[in-house]
């Protein structure tokens, strides 16, 4: 260690010692709004550098006296600039860049979205790995409710859904967990109590100005990126006065309620433009539902698939989502510059559910069935509304530095995050009638859906109480890191030459504290009763699987009466803690996380450049959960810890053999770290469903190598043709085994997460994207975008499995399309999004794999200019009404049918 320290403080004092010219500044538009992406290089010796997200640069090594900058960026005039330096001297030069030609100029002047879309493509084209960028207008003109919502059009990304929204991100068939999501350069922790995954849906799309996936990262980022590092970056100071103001309405045609929706955002420069500040603010109020059945699939004696379990079920949801971000930049002096962000992301899911439940299905053999038939209802008490709370909040705040010492470039950071879930006073009561005689039909749709109903005329009277419960979850995810960066210019000029080196220091806690109380009437006689307290399902005449709700099945208990019964009051309730619910699923885990890397970029020309580093991670857990025994019933502490170091190289190549084309070329390592939860040596039965779960402490991180191979076409119009194959093979993969299990004389289906074998993913993407201005007249504005991602994967060492498995979470083919108008005053888009089935979770067998069905979405939105800086606009999200699905097996057993309808929002934005 203290040779290496002695290196570095070395080649910091020959940086030092070199001591030559630099210049600064700033780059933006005709409308002063920053030009990220924008090249900025000597005439003379080549030596180049590239914009920021606030469109500022520093180009360092420069020989003293007259010098002349080249301003150049995708959609743009180039502009030249020339300043005299003295020795030693930095300096300071800014640039405005307008439209390239009189053509491109009247769509860049008066078109938002093609405007934004230059600046993508020029961040894009200078980047040394493959990545796509989306900016702020690609983003906002989209209809998203939430940032996950625009990731999905990204090329080799698809989204998992929760309720109708985007939640989680798939980057090249790679789970969530195995994927990176950061503000601003830094990881966001997770509110989900037993993964690392990162909801989407907390962060409003209007909050983000800039989305970059790295799809090969280098050594200076996060290693545990296997898939994908997606970079949500905030919203930055302008460069003058910004106020912009949105307010919309929109309707639910599910639930039939309004949609509420407003943002702010303030920005501008003080203290002689010393201090720059932005303010946004977004609240979005939402009241939705789904329509929802869920079937589980086992062979019968005949070795056929028969239906085992059958639910129907109706959500009620009211989502408020509340953000409010601070950015804040301040220049101390020439070559020293503070940045400070605060993001605060508030969301609350008020819900109840109504769940009609068919068990233990046997057949009689005559056509008819027997089942036990339970109704339940979850609400909350009078203080949520009586329905379920769910709130995350997601808070991150950031100070961090860029310093110019003589030719050295020094950034640090700090940065503290948390996230947590919270869901108090949980209400779940439930009825049931064993012994039902049923019969099952099946539709004539796509997908052969069934429908279960009683032979005989419901009676009410029939259903006796099962159970009354209560439980408060409570989880959080702490995360604390400081990181330092040093750049140093080795060889300056055509064939520049830097090293980078740094490091970084993260710690994280992850915590979750959970109950479960049942509930007793003491006097028996006082029970409620599904006629006397009872409350039918609002949709059941509108149900969108048509017919699932007849012949009484919408008869639940009133959630306000359940919200309304005080269960405190000891001579109404006996009531006990039922720790074999909750004990084992408690735990506590710490992660502590050493990182640093050293990485050399070398240009050669204009056109050569090759990026080679290694990182090296250590990594620390230390864990404690419970062990619940399910015969004496007795929850017994356990712990645990580990630590291993993985040492990761990487080298990226980029040719760019003119202006229009870039050829890359990488191979990286990266990995994945087990979820926390996972590591936990933890017993959790469950035996109402004789289900029984295990950690593994035992787990190790994946690994991956991965390769890319891409090339991209900039056309002159804003466009691009990109063409790319890549390869990934990962050992290690993480998976949850699934395997039978007798335990006190009964079968158990026990379930834990493993370490398969080697998981092999090979894909190609094609994109292509551009302007139609060879048309006459008005189609000269059109402007049409797609995407398409083929994978195929192969999976190793998978428990008791020969047979071929495809690694999980990889859809076979992707497609992105849309089709966009703007001119002076209109702009409309018409976006489709699919993504084709593949195996979400695997099982015992081939039969019990669980699949995610195809998904295909159509959106529409637009927005007209009605005044100067007033527009109006309008979305129309899911117009095909696509439900989620998941099926088992094969595609005719449904495991999970949910609809969400279409949804339409409307409003004006002022921006000035």
């Amino acid at each position: 260690m203290k040779k290496i320290l002695l290196v570095v403080l070395g080649l910091f004092s020959v940086g030092l010692m070199a001591q030559n010219s630099a210049v600064q500044g700033t780059v933006v538009d005709f409308d002063k709004f920053p030009m990220p992406g924008a090249l900025v290089s000597e005439s003379v010796s080549g030596q180049s550098t590239v914009t920021n997200d606030l469109g500022q640069f520093t180009l360092t090594g420069l020989s003293s006296g007259e010098v002349t900058l080249v301003i150049s960026s995708v959609g743009y005039q180039d502009v030249q600039k020339t300043v005299t330096l003295g020795v030693n001297e930095l300096a300071t030069v800014n640039a405005e860049l307008t439209a390239s030609s009189n053509e491109l100029s009247e769509v860049i002047v008066t078109g938002n979205y093609f405007r934004n879309q230059a600046k993508a493509l020029a961040q894009q084209r200078q980047n040394t790995g493959v990545t796509n960028v989306v900016n702020a207008d690609q983003i906002g003109r989209t209809p998203d409710a939430n940032i996950g919502d625009a990731l999905k059009r990204i090329s080799g990304i698809t989204i998992q859904n929760d309720q109708g929204e985007a939640r989680d991100i798939i980057i090249r068939g790679l789970a969530p967990q195995l994927n990176s999501v950061m503000v601003n350069g830094e990881r966001i922790p997770s509110a989900e109590g037993d993964n690392r995954k990162v909801q989407l849906d907390l962060i409003p799309s209007d909050m983000i100005q800039t989305v970059v996936v790295n799809k090969a990262v280098t050594a200076d980022m996060d290693a545990d990126a296997i898939g994908g590092a997606v970079n949500l970056i905030t919203r930055q100071a302008p460069n003058r006065q910004r106020i912009s103001l949105t307010g919309g309405s929109g309707y639910n045609f599910l639930s039939q309620k309004p949609i509420w929706t407003g943002a702010a955002i303030y920005g501008n420069r003080f203290l002689d433009n010393k201090l720059g500040a932005v303010f946004s603010v977004s609240v979005n109020d939402h009241d939705f539902g789904s329509d929802n059945a869920e079937m589980e699939w086992e062979f019968d004696d005949a070795g056929n698939p028969s239906i085992v379990d059958y639910q129907v079920r109706g959500y009620n949801v009211r989502r408020l989502r509340q953000s409010y971000s601070l950015s804040l930049d301040y220049d101390l002096a020439k070559g020293h510059k503070l940045f400070f962000t605060a993001l605060h992301n508030d969301r609350k899911d008020w819900e109840n559910r109504y769940r009609l439940r068919y068990k233990d299905i046997e057949s009689n053999g005559d056509g008819t069935y027997n089942a036990e038939v339970r109704r339940q209802t979850k609400g909350g008490g009078a203080n949520v509304n009586y329905r379920r709370l769910e709130h995350q909040i997601a808070n991150n705040f950031a100070l961090r530095g860029e310093h110019l010492f003589g030719n050295i470039k020094a950034n640090w950071s700090v940065n503290t995050a948390r996230a947590s879930e919270t869901r108090p006073d949980e209400r779940y009561i439930s009825y049931r009638e064993k012994d039902v005689t049923m019969s099952i039909t099946s539709d004539a749709g796509e997908y052969g859906f069934l429908q279960m109903r009683p032979t005989n005329a419901v009676d009410f009277s029939n259903f006796g109480l099962k159970e009354l419960t209560n439980e408060n979850q409570f989880t959080y995810d702490q995360d604390l890191n400081g990181r330092l960066d040093f750049e140093i210019p080795l060889i300056t000029g055509l064939n520049n030459t830097t090293l980078k080196v740094g490091g970084r220091l993260r710690t994280k806690e992850k915590v979750r504290e959970n109950d479960f109380t049942e509930y007793e009437w003491l006097n028996g006689d006082n029970e409620p009763t599904l006629g006397g307290n009872g409350y039918q399902f609002e949709r059941g005449d509108r149900y969108l699987m048509d017919g699932y709700w007849s012949d009484g099945a919408n008869q639940f208990i009133d959630p306000t009466y359940l919200g309304d019964l005080d269960l405190n009051d000891d001579a109404t309730f006996a009531s006990a803690l039922i720790p074999e619910e909750y004990a084992a699923g408690n735990y506590d885990a710490t992660e502590q996380i050493l990182a640093g890397y050293a990485m050399l970029t070398q240009n050669w020309g204009s056109k050569h450049r090759v990026v080679a580093g290694v990182r090296g991670e250590h990594t620390t857990n230390v864990y404690s959960g419970f062990i619940y025994d399910i015969e004496e019933e007795i929850a017994t502490p356990s712990n645990g810890e580990g630590s291993y170091l993985n040492i990761l190289p990487s080298v990226l190549y980029r040719f760019s053999p003119n202006a229009q084309t870039v050829v890359r070329a990488s191979v990286t390592n990266t990995l994945a770290r087990p979820n926390y939860f996972d590591l936990v040596p933890y017993e959790e039965f469950n035996s109402d469903d004789n289900e029984v779960a295990f950690g593994n402490p035992e787990l190790q991180a994946a690994t991956a190598w991965n390769f890319d191979l891409n090339a991209e076409r900039y056309l002159s119009t804003l466009g691009i043709i990109s063409a790319g194959i890549f390869h990934k093979n990962i050992d290690n993969f993480i998976y949850e085994s699934v395997y039978d299990v007798t335990y006190l004389g009964e079968a158990y289906e026990a379930s834990r997460p493993e370490n398969g074998g080697t998981a092999t993913i090979t894909g190609v993407e094609f994109a292509f994207q551009r302007q139609l201005d060879f048309l006459p007249g008005a189609l000269k504005n059109f402007n049409i975008a797609a995407n398409t991602t083929l994978t195929s994967s192969t999976t190793s060492g998978i428990l008791d499995r020969t047979d071929e498995v495809g690694f999980a979470g990889t859809a076979p083919l992707m497609v992105n399309t849309n089709l966009s108008y703007e001119n002076k005053k209109l702009m409309m888009r018409l976006s489709y999004n699919y993504a084709g089935a593949y195996v979400d979770e695997y099982g015992g067998d081939q039969f019990e794999d669980r699949f995610y069905d195809k998904q295909h979405f159509l959106d529409l939105n637009g927005y007209y200019e009605v005044a100067k800086n007033v527009r109006i606009f309008v979305e129309l999200h899911n117009l095909l009404n696509t439900p989620l699905r998941y099926y088992q097996y094969q595609n005719q057993y449904t495991m999970q049918m949910e609809y969400y309808n279409l949804r339409a929002n409307f409003g004006v934005k002022l921006d000035i």
